[in-house]
């Protein structure tokens, strides 16, 4: 049963309700012969309504103050989009803006203020997506659990405005990311949304493990390469390939040996990355089964609201009553 009180002892002064029946306090009118007044139905209806409404005000005024309410529920959904965990670079690179230059001065907005402001609006966007957070840079670091909360979801965001430090190393952040994933049942697309501006050797162990995770989990890898001028190009093959100078082009070839859908985006200016995020957005639009978590509804309002009501008619009748006989 979905209801509930806070004080359910007041259910107790409903016993009240069989005052009205046995008193209907109106002002009794002497008369010399009751027998000689006529029959009066319409009188007689009009003294049970009072009562029945008294009795109601009894009953809702008591049930008000038990706090009667509808507990919290759970509801199953069928919408649009997706399970996204946010993965965001928080190396110290991230602090340069796209022509390399790092704050201050002439050098704008940074790549990681570009990626908070355009993560944000496109969380703003997905009205039906779950979201979770994972910030790495040497380490990775747990910023949120996958959740509608949108409020939360952009807490989080504009919790990483703090500068980067360290190096980028990718694969921590992901094994953290699919980890969020992990013994949930599949009711929708998985997408790993990698924002990053580089990347760093992953050794084969750990190649092998993410490769297993991912095809576990059924998750879609997208990422979005915050290029800068001094970077190389994904697609175009290195003329001294080394995975120490070059590690963007090795883990663009790695990613797409994954066994899962995967795609990636060069964003060398806002503008761009702006554009690759809304091409995730467009092919991530697919029926999503969720879950929606209805808040408990606090109904002693309704409660007193109809007491109120009831009173209102009550005062209106008293008003209205014939206190003595007309000469």
């Amino acid at each position: 049963m979905n209801l509930g009180f806070n004080q359910p002892w007041a259910l107790w002064l409903g016993l009240l309700a069989v005052i009205p029946w046995l008193h209907s306090g109106a002002t009794c009118l002497p008369y010399s012969s009751l027998a000689m007044l006529p029959e009066d139905p319409w009188s007689t209806a009009i003294d049970r309504l009072l009562r029945a409404v008294a009795m109601t005000a009894v009953l809702t005024l008591a049930t008000g103050i038990a706090g009667p309410y509808l507990r919290e529920q759970w509801v199953d959904r069928l919408g649009t989009g997706a399970h996204i965990v946010l993965v965001l670079d928080r190396s110290s690179s991230m602090n340069e803006n796209f022509t390399g230059r790092y704050l201050g001065g002439a050098a704008g907005e940074s790549k990681a203020a570009a990626a908070r402001r355009l993560l944000s609006e496109f969380v703003s966007r997905r009205e039906h997506d779950w979201f979770a957070m994972v910030g790495f840079a040497a380490a990775p670091m747990y910023v949120l659990p996958l959740t509608q909360d949108r409020e939360a979801v952009q807490a989080a965001i504009r919790a990483t405005e703090g500068r980067g430090h360290g190096v980028t190393n990718i694969a921590t952040g992901l094994a953290m990311a699919l980890d969020f994933f992990a013994g949930r049942p599949v009711t929708g697309s998985r997408i790993v949304l990698l924002v990053s501006d580089g990347a760093a050797r992953i050794d084969p162990e750990t190649q092998d493990r993410l490769r297993q995770w991912f095809q576990e989990t059924q998750a879609t890898l997208y990422w979005i390469y915050l290029r800068n001028p001094r970077g190389g190009r994904l697609a175009e093959k290195p003329s001294n390939p080394n995975e120490s100078t070059t590690p963007e082009y090795f883990l663009h070839e790695y990613f797409q040996q994954l066994g899962v859908p995967y795609r990636a985006f060069e964003a060398d200016n806002p503008e761009t990355m702006q554009r690759a995020i809304a091409e995730v957005e467009r092919l991530e639009n697919l029926p999503l089964h969720y879950r929606e978590k209805i808040p408990r509804l606090d109904l002693s309002d309704y409660c007193y609201g109809s007491a109120f009501l009831c009173l209102l008619v009550l005062l209106t009748a008293k008003v209205a009553e014939i206190r003595s006989w007309q000469s």
